[in-house]
């Protein structure tokens, strides 16, 4: 097996040199990367949202300005002042995804926080309080990265899989919903970016971990009026048609990250995702189903704002077969490379490199090597063993860089990948990766400065006037003087971090998004040393009836078991309620009566047998003589206990498997909701049918029959269905509980699955 390692970092300088710049022509190759001309965003509205311009020296944007800088000279935190930073509140995260519950940044615009979870779950939060304002919830599951964009009265921010949503900035109601893909296989979770009247979003091959990157499936960037949610233009990310000559294998492309913004041009810059399959399938080993570059992939494209035009792209990894996406937000930047002052744009990826691009041209100017480097230049895989590739499939730049004063901070991942020809093999865990914080000076490439850490970093970069701050996934949250890379801080947050933070004021938040026992968005001030409680279920949550559990999260304080003795500051327990108030008279032991409360040492308690209906639960931390400490630490949740909710589960054929083309039967189970053969007739509670679909998304709007069009859905009161003379191919198979008058469930009820028909596939099973 050949070997080529760069455990040293590698600068390449390439100057004045044009690479497939394809400037405005890019269209010649058959494909159709703009859309023809739709409404036209509404002109009564300025550029850049007014919101962004009144909040610009608090974090009004993802990375909180256009050029993506992630830099603010506006805190009062520095390196004199870090040391006092404090936990000063947390709130719970409800929503979850497969990476854990946030990976994101907030928006901070005055006093108020707008943050969105891995379920799609959309907050806005009191920044001195930590109190919720309002929150709208859609508990539907992310991959991430997600978050919310806000300006023009809105807040922005994907609804489901499939859809944008603009919600009332004051209220929370929603505006408008947009569905931005029709095809299951490709879906939306990108934080959005605003401006000239857009909202952009893209997608990407996926809408789920089950169906990622599934043959057939392209990820489209498009520009929404932010008035309407109308689609303005879209751009392809996929330079043809038939996804590089085999639609039913190959899929590709798609952003992850909001672009940055030039407003003195009008250009958006994208980074841009990679190809796939990867490294190959059985029958086309090595990327051989998709000869040639596979444009745009693995690219900066610089777009026309207005229109959507290809102004530029530079791939930076051809044929990439080992999915090295060059995804992060690009920063915008002026430097003086080969003694010529140019306006840049800055680049980087799962690739594990830095690229430093002209920003009129798309030139590569400089590229810098971070991280750990093995085979990832492999043209083929070779085929008598299982081949280690570093950076693997989740490594090297995962979460966005950040720019101040000529250098790049570069959060680095060293995490392997195996493969042999046609699939991927055991990798490494994210327990056993390293990270690392690289300082890259943007006039030359070359690297000043290199922090490791024992854990993968995935807590991006954020520079906050003479410090730069990052987080690892065990949890550590790091402060460096940005000139020397001298650590003056740290914090061993609850859990595992895979989000990175913004700043305002004395403040920054950070969401901990595997945290225990529950994941949370914290707020860290200066001089914050008070305890602070926060609790699950959140106030406002329906549970199940029957054993409820409440968990409870203590920040600034010691939870010992040391019940009945004398009281030491700092150090104590819980008292548990249930539809009681919790006491906090001084001095006076926090009991109320028998049977309406609980006192552990512990961040759990479970009440049992709670009845359906409307109840108020409480976590108070108390004295080691149960006293309630001064003042008082109190969180309070009001929660509606019900009847246990509709499901519906698909047990055939498995997702991902592969099976003959023909007949497909789909067996599903259903409970707590009784099947009956109704359709049409009034509906009763708890009560309908099934709605069967092929390779359409199942219909979830509120009050609308979820019905698709003629041959890709049917109806039933049973528990299987059999699709006829189903094509070769990669298809998708959902099943939907509906009401008798075929309207969803409220919540909607969906399960899918995604299924390869292939002649090559034996037997009738999955």
């Amino acid at each position: 097996m050949t070997i080529i390692a760069h455990t040293m970092k590698k600068m390449a300088a390439i100057t004045a040199v044009l690479i497939l710049v394809g400037l405005g022509a890019c269209s010649s190759s058959g494909a159709s990367p703009q859309a023809a001309p739709a409404p036209v965003p509404s002109p009564s509205v300025p550029s850049v949202p007014p919101e962004v311009t009144q909040y610009a020296k608090d974090w009004p944007l993802p990375n909180r300005d256009y050029a993506n800088s992630r830099a603010t000279m506006d805190s009062n935190i520095n390196s004199g002042n870090v040391k006092s930073l404090g936990a000063a509140w947390a709130i719970p995260l409800p929503g979850q995804g497969i990476f854990g519950a946030a990976s994101t940044t907030p928006i901070i615009m005055g006093n108020t926080v707008y943050f969105q979870d891995l379920g799609n779950n959309i907050f806005a939060i009191d920044l001195s309080t930590g109190a919720i304002k309002w929150k709208k919830l859609y508990n539907e599951s992310n991959i991430g990265p997600n978050g919310v964009a806000v300006g023009w009265g809105k807040v922005f921010g994907s609804a489901d899989p499939y859809s944008m949503a603009a919600l009332d900035i004051n209220t929370g109601n929603q505006l408008w919903q947009s569905t931005i893909s029709d095809q299951p296989t490709t879906g939306t979770d990108i934080q959005p970016g605003l401006y000239g009247g857009l909202a952009m979003t893209s997608t990407v091959p996926g809408s789920s971990a089950g169906d990622f990157y599934s043959g057939g499936a392209s990820g489209i960037i498009y520009a929404l009026d932010q008035a309407t949610g109308k689609i303005v233009w879209s751009f392809d990310t996929v330079d043809s048609p038939d996804i590089w000559g085999n639609k039913d294998v190959n899929s590709g492309g798609g952003c992850w990250y909001p672009p940055a913004v030039d407003v003195n041009t009008n250009t958006f810059y994208w980074g841009i995702a990679n190809p796939a399959p990867w490294p190959g399938t059985k029958d086309f080993p090595n990327g051989s189903s998709r000869p040639g570059p596979n444009l745009y992939t693995d690219s900066m494209v610089a777009l026309d704002a207005k229109t959507g035009k290809l102004q530029w792209y530079t791939q930076v990894y051809p044929h990439d077969n080992f999915d090295l996406d060059f995804e992060a937000s690009p920063i915008l930047a002026s430097a003086k490379i080969a003694g010529v002052q140019q306006d840049i744009v800055i680049g980087a990826g799962k690739v594990g490199r830095v690229v430093a691009f002209n920003r009129q041209t798309g030139a590569i100017l400089w590229e810098t090597f971070v991280g750990t480097h093995q085979n990832d230049q492999l043209a083929n895989v070779p085929a008598d063993n299982v081949t280690r590739v570093y950076p693997g499939s989740l490594g090297g730049v995962e979460t966005p860089m950040a720019y101040a004063d000529g250098v790049v901070y570069v959060p680095v991942l060293n995490l392997y990948s195996q493969y042999t020809p046609s699939a991927s093999a055991a990798g490494q865990s994210f327990n056993e990766g390293t990270g690392e914080l690289v300082a890259i000076d943007a006039n030359t490439g070359k690297i000043l400065w290199d922090k490791t850490f024992p854990s993968i970093n995935v807590g991006g970069a954020t520079v906050v006037n003479d410090l730069v701050f990052t987080a690892t996934f065990d949890g550590m949250v790091y402060a460096f003087k940005r000139d020397t890379g001298e650590q003056v801080w740290s914090y061993q947050a609850p859990g595992a971090i895979n989000a990175w933070p913004a700043f305002a004021g004395d403040t920054m938040l950070l969401p901990v998004g595997l945290a225990s026992p529950f994941p949370v968005l914290m707020a860290f001030k200066l001089g914050a040393s008070a305890p602070v409680v926060a609790m699950m279920p959140l106030d406002g949550s329906t549970v199940t009836a029957g054993n409820v559990t409440v968990s409870a999260m203590a920040l600034n304080f010691k939870v010992v078991d040391k019940q009945g003795q004398a009281s030491v500051a700092g150090e104590g327990h819980l008292h548990y309620f249930l539809d009681v108030d919790a006491p906090t008279a001084p001095d006076k032991a926090a009991i109320p009566a028998s049977g309406t409360w609980a006192h552990v040492a512990s961040n759990t308690y479970t009440f049992n047998n709670v009845a359906p209906g409307t109840h108020t639960i409480s976590v108070e931390l108390v004295n080691n003589d149960h006293t309630p400490l001064s003042p008082p630490v109190v969180a309070k949740a009001t929660i509606t206990v019900q009847p246990p909710a509709p499901a519906v589960k698909i047990l055939l054929p498995q997702n991902r498997s592969t099976l003959p083309p023909g007949n497909i039967t789909i067996n599903v189970q259903v409970s707590n909701f009784e099947l009956a053969d109704n359709p049409g007739q009034v509906n009763v509670p708890g009560k309908g049918h099934i709605h069967y679909f092929m390779d359409v998304v199942a219909p979830t709007e509120p009050g609308k029959p979820a019905v698709t069009a003629a041959g890709t859905y049917a109806e039933t009161g049973a528990t299987s269905y059999t699709w006829m003379n189903v094509a070769p191919g990669t298809h998708t198979f959902s099943v939907e509980l509906v009401n008798d008058d075929h309207t969803p469930l409220s919540p909607p009820v969906v399960a899918k699955v995604v299924v390869v028909l292939s002649t090559a596939a034996t037997g009738g099973g999955p």
